[in-house]
Protein backbone atom coordinates (compact mmCIF):
# COMPACT_ATOMS: atom_id res chain seq x y z
CA UNK A 1 0.00 0.00 0.00
CA UNK A 2 1.97 3.29 -1.32
CA UNK A 3 0.79 6.05 1.76
CA UNK A 4 0.28 8.93 0.15
CA UNK A 5 -2.11 11.41 1.77
CA UNK A 6 -5.23 10.14 -0.03
CA UNK A 7 -4.39 6.95 1.68
CA UNK A 8 -3.28 8.16 5.05
CA UNK A 9 -6.67 9.92 5.26
CA UNK A 10 -8.87 6.81 3.84
CA UNK A 11 -6.77 4.72 6.62
CA UNK A 12 -7.93 7.51 9.09
CA UNK A 13 -11.69 7.13 8.02
CA UNK A 14 -11.63 3.52 8.45
CA UNK A 15 -10.20 3.61 11.85
CA UNK A 16 -12.28 6.73 13.62
CA UNK A 17 -15.56 7.05 10.76
CA UNK A 18 -16.09 11.24 10.53
CA UNK A 19 -14.53 12.16 13.74
CA UNK A 20 -11.89 14.93 13.15
CA UNK A 21 -10.17 15.58 15.94
CA UNK A 22 -8.79 12.28 18.21
CA UNK A 23 -6.06 11.12 20.32
CA UNK A 24 -3.54 8.83 18.98
CA UNK A 25 -2.01 6.04 21.17
CA UNK A 26 -0.08 7.99 23.58
CA UNK A 27 -3.07 10.51 24.13
CA UNK A 28 -1.68 13.54 21.76
CA UNK A 29 -4.64 15.26 19.47
CA UNK A 30 -4.98 14.58 15.74
CA UNK A 31 -7.00 16.67 13.56
CA UNK A 32 -8.40 15.20 10.32
CA UNK A 33 -7.29 17.97 8.06
CA UNK A 34 -3.50 18.99 9.79
CA UNK A 35 -2.36 15.29 7.66
CA UNK A 36 1.51 15.56 7.49
CA UNK A 37 1.57 19.48 9.01
CA UNK A 38 3.56 19.48 11.60
CA UNK A 39 3.37 23.03 12.60
CA UNK A 40 -0.62 22.71 12.55
CA UNK A 41 -2.25 23.47 15.81
CA UNK A 42 -5.63 24.36 17.58
CA UNK A 43 -6.68 25.70 20.53
CA UNK A 44 -8.18 22.93 22.71
CA UNK A 45 -9.48 23.36 26.72
CA UNK A 46 -7.42 26.98 26.19
CA UNK A 47 -4.21 25.51 25.41
CA UNK A 48 -2.23 25.64 21.73
CA UNK A 49 -2.17 21.70 20.97
CA UNK A 50 -0.30 20.55 17.90
CA UNK A 51 -2.24 18.25 16.15
CA UNK A 52 -0.62 17.67 12.94
CA UNK A 53 -0.64 13.74 12.53
CA UNK A 54 1.05 10.99 9.76
CA UNK A 55 1.14 7.22 9.78
CA UNK A 56 3.42 5.36 11.77
CA UNK A 57 4.67 2.06 11.19
CA UNK A 58 4.54 0.11 14.60
CA UNK A 59 7.27 -2.43 13.51
CA UNK A 60 9.16 -0.06 11.57
CA UNK A 61 10.57 -0.52 8.43
CA UNK A 62 13.77 -0.56 9.21
CA UNK A 63 12.87 -4.03 11.89
CA UNK A 64 11.23 -5.28 8.49
CA UNK A 65 7.79 -4.02 9.04
CA UNK A 66 5.73 -3.51 5.73
CA UNK A 67 3.20 -1.43 4.72
CA UNK A 68 0.37 -3.48 5.41
CA UNK A 69 -2.98 -2.08 7.29
CA UNK A 70 -2.03 -4.32 10.69
CA UNK A 71 1.62 -2.50 10.68
CA UNK A 72 0.32 1.23 10.36
CA UNK A 73 -1.49 3.38 12.85
CA UNK A 74 -2.13 6.95 12.96
CA UNK A 75 -0.29 9.19 15.25
CA UNK A 76 0.44 12.57 16.18
CA UNK A 77 3.49 13.88 14.33
CA UNK A 78 5.37 14.49 17.46
CA UNK A 79 4.66 10.75 18.84
CA UNK A 80 5.82 9.35 15.41
CA UNK A 81 9.19 11.46 16.26
CA UNK A 82 9.66 10.10 19.54
CA UNK A 83 8.95 6.52 18.74
CA UNK A 84 11.14 6.29 15.72
CA UNK A 85 12.47 3.45 14.34
CA UNK A 86 12.47 1.59 17.78
CA UNK A 87 10.25 -1.47 19.02
CA UNK A 88 10.55 -0.07 22.94
CA UNK A 89 10.83 3.53 23.64
CA UNK A 90 9.74 6.65 26.01
CA UNK A 91 7.30 9.73 25.35
CA UNK A 92 7.06 11.71 28.31
CA UNK A 93 6.97 9.14 31.09
CA UNK A 94 5.38 6.28 29.52
CA UNK A 95 7.20 3.24 28.25
CA UNK A 96 6.01 1.70 25.07
CA UNK A 97 6.78 -2.12 23.15
CA UNK A 98 5.91 -3.17 19.81
CA UNK A 99 4.28 -6.83 19.80
CA UNK A 100 3.11 -9.48 16.77
CA UNK A 101 -0.11 -9.46 17.20
CA UNK A 102 -1.06 -11.92 14.46
CA UNK A 103 0.73 -12.75 10.66
CA UNK A 104 1.33 -9.42 9.71
CA UNK A 105 -0.08 -7.54 12.55
CA UNK A 106 1.64 -5.66 15.34
CA UNK A 107 0.43 -3.30 18.23
CA UNK A 108 1.92 -0.96 20.79
CA UNK A 109 1.78 -1.80 24.31
CA UNK A 110 1.99 0.45 27.12
CA UNK A 111 4.09 -1.04 30.03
Amino acid sequence: MKISKKTAQNFWKEQYGERKIVKDFNGSYMYYDAYGNRNYSRIINGEKVFCGWNIHHVNPKSNGGKNTKGNLVCTNIITNDAAGNKTTYWIDRNKYQVRKNGKDSYRVYKL
